[in-house]
């Protein structure tokens, strides 16, 4: 399973935190996608990482949880490629990853209309407008 975490460390406890994180087995089902410093303070870390036992999650409960705030969610699904195709505006490559997700032809056409019909707006508000009227209809 794929979680999203945000730290913030307990200045207090810093040292002991790094200490401790280097401290010991880490547990093979746990696997580290990132960890990102965020701006600002006071100072806050983003962790993306990947679970496969409850030993993983016991592991960054035990590793973060004691040494600050520790808020951790689960993520549903990993779309990136998705936004990815998006942002290089690449109908075909949107329609490829769809499918590899296992939509059928129908169900991609559908998402491809609404990308579509996006992309083709001259501007923002043309492109809400066709987004309302692919919805109603």
């Amino acid at each position: 399973m794929l979680y999203v975490s945000r730290f913030e460390p307990d200045e207090a406890r810093f040292a002991e935190f790094l200490a401790c994180l280097w401290q010991g087995e880490v547990p093979s089902g746990l696997q580290l996608h990132k960890w990102l410093y965020l701006a600002g303070t006071p100072r806050r870390m983003l962790l993306v990482w990947e679970a496969s036992d409850a030993e993983a999650g016991a592991f960054v409960d035990r590793a973060f949880g004691g040494f600050g705030t520790l808020d951790t969610e689960v993520a549903t699904d990993d779309a990136t490629e998705g936004l990815s195709a998006a942002f290089a505006r690449d109908l075909d490559r949107f329609g490829r990853w769809m499918a590899a997700r296992g939509a059928d032809a129908d169900q991609t056409a559908h998402a491809l209309d609404v990308r579509r019909r996006g992309l083709e707006a001259p501007d923002q508000e043309s492109a809400a407008a066709a987004g309302r009227a692919w919805a109603g209809g």
